[in-house]
């Protein structure tokens, strides 16, 4: 049996590990999605990038500091699509693996994935043969 064919829709993007990151990512994102005839998954995927990517922002903020100055953490944004789907992966370089958390309701944060995991149709986590990891989600359109 033959593999199967790569997703014909990809992009990437590699951010610098900023705040203004989140944000840039999620505006790439949704054009991406209007650009490939999914504009009724943009909104969706835009607020589950935001969350990735903050994800992977703190990650690399925590790694330790380089030595070497000029050298400033990223995070990458990978967006593949088979013209029905969208699958969303964020790197970063932290080899530390995201874990769904249980969030009391009066905490301000920890609930990025637990997003992931409602809205996306399957998401998980792996790390990567350069170092560090990619968390993933994949959204769907809903069923009519």
């Amino acid at each position: 049996m033959a593999p199967p064919a790569p997703w014909p829709l990809q992009t990437r993007l590699e951010l610098a590990a900023q705040p203004t990151a989140p944000g840039v990512a999620r505006g790439h994102v949704r054009a991406v999605a209007h650009e490939w005839g999914l504009a009724d998954l943009a909104d969706t995927a835009a607020l589950l990038t935001s969350e990735l990517v903050t994800n992977g922002l703190q990650a690399a903020q925590r790694l330790p500091a380089s030595a070497n100055l000029a050298t400033v953490p990223v995070v990458r944004l990978w967006i593949a699509s088979d013209g029905t789907c969208l699958v969303i992966h964020v790197w970063d370089a932290s080899d530390q693996m995201p874990v769904l958390k249980d969030v009391a309701a009066d905490e301000e944060n920890g609930r990025g994935l637990m997003l992931v995991a409602a809205l996306g149709k399957d998401w998980g986590c792996y790390r990567t043969a350069e170092g560090g990891k990619a968390t993933w989600v994949m959204i769907t359109a809903a069923d009519p």
